[in-house]
Formats: structure tokens, C-alpha cells, sequence
């Protein structure tokens, strides 16, 4: 569903039991792991990663911890601005190119993005907005092999993503400090290109995730700190299907027909309420200890997914390289597979840290 994302992979883990947070909220896919939305490039601040030995407010992982805090404005108006740019002159041939007999194909790829922020009052309220924008056309040659000349050729594949963050902080008081961030991606591009497949093969993927994080910090007097968390996140991916004909495979690898992974959806939606407490005592038998506790409510009415919705039909594999060849295998798809999975999380904690 997130063919472009990367994860960490710590100790020989493939990134999906990894607990990524933004500003403290829960940024993790509870339907196949790893994370959820991008942010901008210009809209990060400061990260640190946690690969062991993690304090007890670092719970639901046993694959590190990645925390990122975003960007926020300041008394001075300030922006930044970036672009790459990559082109075909910069690759060589591809094997899949190779292999066709066709000569190296276009390339292109924009990645651009830039940020602004600045007061809104003086030393009271600012403002901050990052966006990054990524177009990349490329190309697959599709080669049947002689079974269906008139489907092969050279398709464009075309990769598009946009991510928006917006950011309006606020020091109430000298000692209540307040965030409050909303962050978007979209994206979409082909599903299962294939130089054996022509696009009546594929599917088109599309990606839309939103957020809103509100962070109150409040110094109680002394060495006491509150920190309090709201943040709601939703995900939505649909794959579409570019065909319904029957899916029928040759023993050459060559396919033609519906994409049986075709149509799907996955959908989620996300509350949390997160609370930390923490607290300095000095004296203690010559000992400082900074103590903690805290409680993470995540309630997710909505954990959504379909898979071959709305088909019903047969999928063929062919024992030889003709139409009417041997039949050597028949598979039903379709139907009404389809789950949503309500759950609610709860997190207690408290620690101590002395020297």
C-alpha cells in the first residue's frame, strides 16, 4: 500500500516493529506496520533514534524508537527553498530495457520544497508552513514474448506525491507553551507494473493521509513539568483495478487480465490523548532523581480493509504458451472480504532515573 516508503531496519528488523512518533504523537500503520505519513524534508527539526535500553515511556516496540520534532516560527520572517532535479542523462540502460531490445527510455524526477515561518506576535505567537512536491516520470517496457504484440510497447508510469505542514505555536503564559500542527501526504502511482504484464495488468495505488497534533507544555513551578498530547491521524488507501477480465497466466511469466490483488482498500482513523508528568527531587542520600509517569490512550474506531471487492470472477494458468493451451490451474477470487477491526489501547508508566 506504501510501495515508496522506506523503514529503518535495527538489528535485522524489516522496519515494521519500529515506533515512529511526531511531536509525541503516534505515527504508526496498525495494519501491516511501519509508518504512516511523510513530512516535508524543510518541516524536521531534530530527530533521534533508539535502537535499546529504552525508559519506560518508550513502550509498544521492540524495534526502536524513532522521535522527530517539526519545525516552528520564530521573531524573525524566515524561509528556505530546495530543488533536485535528475534526468535521463544521469542513468544508464536498464536490464528490463535491455532485455526488450528498446533503447534507454525517458527519465525525469522533480523533488522540490521549501518553508516559511515568522511572528505573528512578538514573542507570543509564530507561525510555520513547510511543503514538498515529488514528480517522477518513468517508463516500463512491456514484452509478451510474441503471445500479444498488439499490447506490447512502453508505458509511462507516473509517480506523484505532495506534503504539506502547517504549524501555529503560542506562549500563553511565561510558563504554558502551546503547538498546534496539521500535516498532509498524497500520493499515487501504478500498482504492479510488470515487463510481462500490460497495463490491463495493473492497478493505480493512491495514498491520502492527514493529522492534527496539539502539544500543551506547562512548568508547574519548581521542577515539574506537564506535557499534554491530542492528535488525531487518518489513512486511506484505495488500489484500483484496470481490468476485470479474467486473469489468465502463461508459464513464460506473461499475464493479461485483472491484477488479482485488484481492487482493495485499507482505511484508518486514530485518537490519542497522551499525558507525561515529570519531576526533579535533589537530596535523596546525596542522589538526583528525575522522575516520570504518564498515560497513552489510542482509540482507533476505524481499522477498515477490503480485498477483491466488487469481482467475482476466475483467474487461469495455462500449461502452454497458447489461449487454448492446457488448463493447469483455476483460482476464484473476489467476493466480499471485507473487516473493520475497532480497538483501543491504554499505556501506564513510571520511571526513575537517578545518578
Amino acid at each position: 500500500t506504501k510501495s515508496t516508503q522506506f523503514s529503518p531496519q535495527i538489528a535485522g528488523g524489516n522496519g515494521r516493529n519500529v515506533n515512529y512518533q511526531i511531536d509525541g504523537g503516534d505515527n504508526n500503520d496498525d495494519t501491516v506496520g511501519g509508518l504512516l505519513q511523510l513530512f516535508p524534508l524543510e518541516a524536521i527539526q531534530e530527530f533521534n533514534f533508539i535502537t535499546s535500553r529504552y525508559k519506560a515511556e518508550y513502550g509498544r516496540s521492540n524495534g526502536g524508537v524513532m522521535n522527530i520534532i517539526t519545525k516552528s516560527g520564530t521573531n524573525e520572517l524566515r524561509g528556505s527553498w530546495f530543488t533536485l532535479f535528475r534526468d535521463d542523462a544521469l542513468n544508464s540502460i536498464t536490464e528490463s530495457e535491455k532485455r526488450g531490445g528498446v533503447e534507454k527510455q525517458d527519465y525525469r524526477r522533480w523533488q522540490y520544497g521549501g518553508s516559511i515561518g515568522g511572528p505573528i506576535v512578538l514573542n507570543k505567537m509564530h507561525y510555520f508552513a513547510a511543503v514538498e512536491r515529488t514528480q517522477q516520470d518513468t517508463f516500463q517496457v512491456v514484452d509478451t514474448l510474441g503471445l500479444f504484440p498488439d499490447q506490447d510497447g512502453i508505458y509511462t508510469t507516473p509517480y506523484r506525491e505532495t506534503l504539506l505542514t502547517a504549524k501555529v505555536t503560542s506562549q500563553m503564559t511565561p510558563s504554558q507553551f502551546i503547538a498546534v500542527r496539521y500535516g498532509r501526504n498524497t500520493n499515487s502511482q501504478p500498482y504492479g507494473a510488470d515487463p510481462r504484464v500490460p497495463p490491463s495488468g495493473w492497478g493505480n495505488s493512491k495514498n491520502e493521509f492527514n493529522s492534527i497534533n496539539v502539544n500543551h507544555n506547562w512548568v508547574l513551578g519548581g521542577a515539574k513539568l506537564n506535557e499534554f498530547i491530542f492528535q488525531y491521524a487518518d489513512f486511506a488507501n484505495a488500489i484500483s483495478a484496470n481490468s476485470l477480465d479474467p486473469q489468465i497466466s502463461f508459464p513464460n511469466g506473461v499475464s493479461i487480465g485483472q491484477n488479482t490483488n485488484t481492487p482493495q482498500q485499507t482505511q484508518q482513523k486514530k485518537y490519542q490523548f497522551r499525558n507525561d508528568f515529570s519531576w526533579t527531587i535533589t537530596g535523596m542520600g546525596g542522589i538526583g532523581h528525575d522522575f516520570k509517569t504518564g498515560v497513552n490512550f489510542i482509540r482507533q474506531p476505524k481499522l477498515f480493509i477490503t480485498f477483491n471487492t466488487g469481482t467475482g470472477d476466475y483467474a487461469y494458468t495455462l500449461g502452454t504458451l497458447d489461449l487454448n493451451g492446457i488448463v493447469t490451474g483455476v483460482s476464484r477470487n473476489g467476493g466480499a472480504a471485507e473487516a473493520n477491526i475497532p480497538n483501543s489501547q491504554l499505556g501506564l508508566y513510571i520511571q526513575d532515573d537517578w545518578r
